[in-house]
């Protein structure tokens, strides 16, 4: 009977520590997550539209903010990894829109605790394909302008929120993200001035979901 015994105690021991070391590696791994959301704009500086006289600003109507990411977890605290999506705003009083697709590089650090609540911040660099697309209109008392086009500026964000862990893979959660993008220029066939504008400052607050492997 003693045998037994120790037989059956070795042998939790041994399931124990297999699933402590299981438990320990499922730490690291990858993972991929999404977010969708309202996005809201600041107004931006019209630094120079053709046939418009002087400075201005260019007003957006509340948009959509889609974000893919994934990257790979190193630990309870701390992963890295991109993010790539799109962020889009019609231009007020204008048949006309705006677009940013970002793509970044994230550094994120986690909160670990024994809730199923985890608060997280995070951001990184990278940079955003920037279009514009007028449907024959005009901006600030300019000429018409009718088209497309798309510069490639340097961007950044910042982003913090918390997860509700559904089970020890997949969480859903809500976050605020902080974007911001440098001046954008396009350019406008046959005319004299091309399109600027400053810099572009978003802030979307978006629904998420994230699945670790």
């Amino acid at each position: 009977m003693k045998t037994q015994m120790h037989t059956v105690f070795i042998g939790l021991l041994l399931a124990g520590s297999t699933l402590a070391a299981f438990a320990e590696e499922r730490l690291q791994g990858p993972y991929v997550g999404g977010d969708l959301g309202m996005a809201l704009t600041d107004d931006v500086k019209l630094r120079q539209f053709p046939g418009a006289s002087g400075n201005g600003k260019v007003e957006l109507d509340p948009g959509v903010r889609l974000s893919l990411n994934g990257g790979w977890r190193f630990n309870n605290w701390f992963r890295a990894g991109g993010e790539f999506g799109i962020i889009s705003h019609i231009i007020d009083g204008a048949d006309a829109a705006m677009s940013q697709m970002p793509l970044l590089a994230n550094v994120e650090f986690q909160l670990p605790n024994r809730s199923r609540i985890i608060p997280f911040i995070g951001g990184g660099p990278g940079f955003s394909v920037s279009v514009i697309d007028i449907d024959d209109d005009f901006l600030h008392d300019g000429d018409f302008v009718d088209g497309s086009a798309t510069d490639v500026v340097f961007a950044w964000q910042a982003y913090a929120g918390v997860r509700f862990r559904i089970n020890g893979s997949m969480s859903v959660g809500a976050v605020y993200k902080y974007f911001e993008a440098e001046e954008s220029s396009w350019e406008v066939d046959n005319s004299s001035s091309d399109i600027r504008f400053g810099r572009t400052k978003t802030h979307s607050f978006s629904a998420s979901f994230s699945m670790d492997f």
